[in-house]
């Protein structure tokens, strides 16, 4: 007696679940109806308002797909939603996309959800304000049947397109971001899906070939996949060439010219910040990390956030303005001090007080062939600025000079020189100088003191350019001496506009005597500086 009533209790459990189950179905904001008598097929055919896509299905084949004997959901248009959608009698993908197996109820419609149609590609179901969208298309009416579910949706949803297909066909206005990334696509033999058909002459199997296709990126991003969500960000080819124009711009006025090299780092750098795992709608954050890694700074670069393109596997946005960041670019910005003699007197400037401004000076300031260099062949000897002071005088000694830029000068026949120009921004100041007995000195920056008692006798860091990236810093294997490097730091400094704008600009720096070393001379002897940008200089 005691099993029966356990049996009856355990019935009216699982009635009052389901019952529970039902109630939250017809719970939905949308209409909802249950026939379990009748087949989708069956309601399809019995219901005239839906008689536009009931023949579409037959035209195109699919009706067979709704005799199977399995669950399944259809998303259907009405006919006056059929005569709105323009769609062909033939057109069997776009009418795939409105069928998927696994009967989805309304209670199934959650907010993000991704659903995988008869054509393989997927759609997503949102919520807003209290409805239901299936993509753009609301969610009007459900109706639970016998073999599945049908959503009636306001309009017939377009098939969204997969990013990389979308990308692959691109027009000609995108054609240089298009060409960049599938000119390395590699179609690959597929083994584990290709099927055995016999043996050759030489004994080897001989497959029916199944191929698919590999793009280097897909390694991080495979944009390809229907499984993962990817946002784009994405340049046309007048973005680009605006991009490149900068570029040039800004390596004229550093007396530069953008090399094959740059290029290269340049594209490589746009290829990798514009893919994002995930969908990305939130762009509160100034930095946001793309999935290489690449910074994208939103107050620099610029897309066209509301307008995104909803694909098949995430988003697409439109770039609107593009920039190489500084610190991605420029790997460092360096001169010789004593560049000062290459000036054209008669031209650019009457004579060194209009580059260089001393103070303290016991002797007229010259330009010294030092010490042997590591790559004679490149450079016999370093060659330094020196500038004696009044060993006798506790008044300021000291020199101030601008950056300065060597070019040929075509119309002389020999090298200019002339004050060059910087991007703005946040950069570490390197230096060296003829460090054997040199002395104490402190380091100014546009009148901002950013180097302290530094004791430049020191050989590491500051004799010459003999440390910090130097050629067999960056060339372990192939790198033959410390030379050609940043030299000691000295500080972080800031090149800016006096209006404040980001933009070029130019600085002033001054190294002024401290103190001596014990046996050295009251003599500056500088070599170089140079700048790096910091990760702060986008």
């Amino acid at each position: 007696m005691k099993k029966i009533y356990y049996l009856i209790a355990t019935i009216a459990i699982l009635l009052s679940s389901c019952n529970t189950k039902w109630d939250d179905y017809f719970s939905g904001s949308s209409s909802t109806e249950e026939n379990m008598n009748m087949t989708i097929a069956e309601y399809l055919n019995t219901h005239s308002e839906y008689s536009k896509f009931n023949d579409i299905l037959t035209q195109t084949g699919l009706k067979t797909e709704l005799t199977k004997d399995q669950q399944m959901t259809v998303w259907v248009a009405n006919n006056s939603s059929m005569d709105a959608s323009g769609i062909q009698p033939t057109d069997t993908l776009r009418m795939q996309y409105h069928i998927n197996h696994l009967p989805f109820l309304q209670t199934d419609l959650k907010n993000g959800l991704r659903i995988r149609s008869l054509n393989g590609i997927y759609f997503q179901i949102t919520e807003r304000n209290d409805s239901l969208f299936a993509n753009a298309s609301q969610v009007v009416k459900s109706i639970r049947l016998k073999d599945g579910v049908i959503h009636e949706i306001s309009s017939l949803m377009k098939s969204r397109v997969n990013i990389y297909e979308y990308m692959k066909n691109l027009g000609n206005d995108y054609s240089m971001i298009r060409d960049s990334i599938f000119k390395y696509n590699v179609e690959k033999f597929d083994k584990a899906n290709s099927t055995p058909i016999g043996v050759d002459k030489t004994g080897n199997t001989v497959y029916d070939s199944v191929f698919y296709v590999y793009n280097p990126l897909f390694a991080t991003v495979q944009f390809n996949s229907e499984f993962e969500q990817f946002t784009v960000f994405l340049p046309s080819n007048e973005v680009i060439n605006n991009c490149f124009q900068t570029l040039q711009s800004t390596y004229i006025n550093m007396g530069k010219t953008v090399a094959k090299s740059d290029s290269t780092l340049a594209w490589s750098w746009i290829k990798q910040a514009m893919f994002y795992k995930g969908e990305l709608k939130d762009f509160s954050s100034t930095d946001i990390n793309s999935a290489f890694g690449k910074i994208w700074r939103t107050t620099v670069q610029k897309i066209d956030v509301a307008n995104p393109e909803p694909m098949s596997n995430g988003l697409v946005y439109k770039i609107t303005k593009l920039k190489i960041p500084n610190n991605v670019i420029i790997s460092r910005i360096k001169s010789l001090v004593e560049y000062w003699r290459y000036q054209d007197a008669d031209k650019l400037y009457p004579s060194t007080e209009d580059l260089y401004t001393f103070k303290g000076l016991s002797a007229v300031p010259s330009v010294f062939t030092a010490d042997a260099t590591p790559k004679p062949a490149i450079l016999p000897n370093y060659i330094v600025l020196q500038v004696p002071g009044n060993a006798d005088s506790n008044d300021e000694f000291s020199v101030e000079f601008p950056p300065l830029e060597k070019y040929f000068n075509v119309e002389k026949g020999d090298y200019s020189v002339r004050v060059m120009q910087v991007p703005t921004g946040e950069y570490n100041l390197y230096m060296g100088f003829r460090s054997s007995a040199h002395p104490y000195v402190n380091i100014l920056f546009n009148g901002k003191q950013v180097g302290t008692e530094l004791q430049a006798s020191l050989s590491t860091p500051w004799n010459y350019d003999r440390v910090t990236e130097t050629e067999k810093d960056l060339n372990p294997t192939n790198g033959t001496a410390k030379w050609d490097g940043l030299g000691g730091l000295v500080g972080v400094v800031n090149v800016t506009k006096e209006d404040g704008t980001s933009g070029m600009a130019s600085f002033k720096i001054k190294v002024k005597y401290s103190r001596n070393e014990a046996s050295g001379k009251k003599t500056l002897m500088i070599y170089h500086w140079a700048l790096k940008p910091t990760a702060n200089n986008y």
